[in-house]
């Protein structure tokens, strides 16, 4: 059984799980009646902890009518299908996901058998840095976008965020702000050539999260996301989103062995400067 972490990690990048699904069914049918149901969103119990995740939700959540709930409550109301459900759940690549399910009348003790609407990379499993907390606000806008889209559209459901993204134009003029901190080390000394003629630039980790935190107009900031821990198959989520619109530009999930190889490699900035409308 997947463990639901409602740690402090909840309130500290795009995979769509499909989860078991009956062959008469839609996507879109299946989700039609988000905004008529209730969402509840999963606490952790220790208010000190809750109270950031608390916020974001209250200033952020529009789509459909929402409750704070226990994870007590959860396991009563998951087999109601009345209901959504959002939590963190950590998987076996030891990455803690931002996950909204709905309620399935046999789920048994396996969240797999109940339908995944949304999930995107949070943090790292283990990981008890805050940074994660400048973009959280940003992560529950973008999947009210990608849920609405869902609603109306199979092609968006089955596609996933990650696809939703790419079909997102980058605003003219606008500039993009590259973490230190997700930039492959590996590749460090290529950069500085290739960003020469581009308003892109590579800053410190709390310049990035401040761009976030101070909404930056026509701004994109990196963010990403990998193991800590040691794990057989590593993977890292590098996450491009509008400081401003809260609109989510890239998310690409790649496979690497050595560490100084994952995040923001040359191969992934030279897909973003190409996306990038001419000035």
């Amino acid at each position: 059984m997947k463990k639901i972490l409602l740690v402090f990690t909840m309130m500290a990048c795009g995979v769509l799980g499909l989860g078991a699904q009956a062959k008469i069914y839609t996507k879109k049918m299946k989700v039609a009646d988000f905004t008529e149901k209730t969402l509840k969103v999963v606490l952790s119990g220790n208010e000190m902890a809750d109270a950031p995740f608390k916020a974001d939700v209250v200033n952020h959540w529009r789509l459909s009518p929402y409750e704070f709930c226990s994870m007590s409550e959860f396991n009563a109301l998951k087999t109601d299908d009345n209901y959504y459900f959002m939590f963190i759940v950590s998987r076996a690549d030891e990455i803690d996901y931002l996950e909204i399910v709905k309620g399935n009348p046999q789920p048994g003790d396996n969240l797999e058998k109940m339908l995944s609407v949304v999930s995107l990379p949070l943090r790292a499993s283990g990981d008890r840095g805050v940074r994660y907390l400048a973009y959280l606000g940003a992560y529950l806008d973008f999947f009210q976008d990608f849920i609405a889209d869902a609603m109306v559209s199979d092609i968006v459901g089955y596609s996933g965020l990650s696809r939703q993204a790419l079909a997102v134009k980058l605003p003219k003029d606008s500039g993009v702000r590259i973490a230190d901190v997700d930039l492959a080390s590996g590749s460090a000394d290529e950069i500085p050539s290739m960003l020469a003629d581009k308003d892109v630039r590579v800053v410190s980790a709390e310049e990035a999260d401040n761009l976030m935190l101070s909404a930056a107009d026509r701004t994109l900031v990196s963010y990403s996301v990998r193991p800590v821990r040691d794990v057989k198959h590593k993977y890292c989520f590098t996450l491009l989103i509008g400081a401003g619109d809260h609109k989510l530009y890239y998310c690409n999930k790649q496979y690497y062995k050595q560490d100084e190889t994952a995040g923001f490699t040359t191969q992934v900035i030279k897909k973003i400067l190409w996306r990038l409308p001419k000035q």
